[in-house]
């Protein structure tokens, strides 16, 4: 059974939850709304519909670079420079929102210089890979995390409360 299958519970079985990285939510889009709603949010915190700058510089970045493009449905996925560009600007503005508490555009920092790494690295191989922003954005500690304390018993359904 695969991360997204759908499977009939029974009426006594408790539903398992489970952590989808960013890159996994790409994978998963299938061209229908519902889920690329799921991943643009787990990536950006908004929806791709919103009046927001981001959505806008997106949409820049899809007219500039076509080639750099992933059609899904009536959205799209951006991979190489203009992911980078988009994530990295995104980060950075995190970093710099006053109105964030500390801790997180401290976390914000540390994811922003991740992605300048991996992109400098993903471009710096002997044949550069065009990495999207789905990988780009993958956070490797936050799936550590998540999956220990799913493990643990520790993230619950409000029914379970």
């Amino acid at each position: 059974m695969g991360l997204f299958s759908k499977k009939q519970k029974k009426p006594a079985e408790k539903s398992r939850l489970q952590f989808a990285s960013t890159a996994a939510l790409e994978r998963a889009l299938d061209g229908t709304d519902e889920w690329y709603e799921r991943y643009f949010f787990a990536l950006y915190h908004c929806s791709p519909d919103e009046q927001a700058e981001l959505n806008e510089r997106r949409k820049e970045m899809r007219r500039a670079y076509p080639d750099k493009v992933t059609e899904v449905g009536r959205h799209f996925v951006l991979c190489g420079e203009p992911a980078f560009l988009v994530l990295s600007a995104y980060y950075q503005a995190l970093v710099k929102a006053e109105t964030l508490p500390e801790d997180f555009r401290n976390y914000a920092q540390r994811r922003h210089d991740t992605i300048v790494d991996i992109h400098r690295k993903s471009q710096r191989l002997p044949v550069p890979i065009d990495l999207t922003e789905g990988q780009l954005s993958n956070d490797t500690e936050l799936y550590f995390f998540a999956c220990l304390a799913l493990s643990n018993g520790q993230i619950l359904r409000d029914s379970d409360s």
